[in-house]
């Protein structure tokens, strides 16, 4: 009977965790349409796809679901947002497409921070790439940058050797970290152990 209810219960967790989503979403998503912030039910698509991130996200934090699973709920989640505040801007996707990549990086920063207590090169090192080639990028599409594209890059083409050494740098000095970690961590618990043992012995 015990382990019936045990059984039920996070069942029971599931079905109000994902219901409570559902009616929260679904009333922004209303709101945003009785309210004509956005013409037709179209727009808001992107509230299903905040959906799908945060039934991931609860499946990998609360029922401890793999890695994978923690990403694409922050990459669900985050890209929805993105194109749910895009959509109220009156961003067009030829436009807006270098935040799409920049979300994705801030997806995998936010998944390395959630499940790791440290940032590592795997998650760091992509993760920033991302969002700097994102930032970049927007730069032109928003016109930030008065420049032509192709001359910026006939110029100034070098930084993107400059800025791979200076994450491959990124990367070594992670990998040295993590490495002096394991070598030099002891366990202070069997060193006192070790001695307290060979003070018990007799002579």
């Amino acid at each position: 009977i015990n382990g019936r209810m045990k059984r039920r219960r996070p069942r029971s967790d599931d079905v109000l965790f994902i219901s409570a989503l559902a009616a929260v979403l679904l009333g922004i998503g209303l709101l945003l349409y009785t309210t004509r912030i956005l013409e037709g039910a179209s727009g808001a698509w992107p509230i299903l796809v905040m959906a799908a991130g945060g039934a991931l996200l609860y499946f990998a934090l609360v029922r401890g679901a793999s890695i994978y699973i923690l990403f694409g709920g922050m990459l669900f989640a985050l890209e929805g947002a993105f194109f749910q505040a895009g959509s109220l801007a009156g961003w067009r996707l030829a436009q807006s497409w270098p935040l799409v990549m920049a979300t994705a990086g801030a997806a995998g920063l936010a998944t390395g921070l959630v499940r790791k207590p440290g940032l590592k090169a795997a998650y760091l090192v992509p993760s920033l790439g991302f969002l700097g080639l994102g930032a970049f990028f927007a730069l032109f599409s928003f016109k930030w940058i008065k420049v032509d594209f192709s001359a910026f890059i006939a110029a100034w083409w070098p930084m993107a050797i400059i800025a791979g050494g200076v994450c491959l740098f990124a990367a070594y000095g992670a990998s040295r970290r993590t490495s002096r970690r394991g070598k030099g961590g002891t366990d202070p618990s069997r060193e006192s152990g070790g001695r307290t043992r060979g003070r018990t012995k007799g002579p």
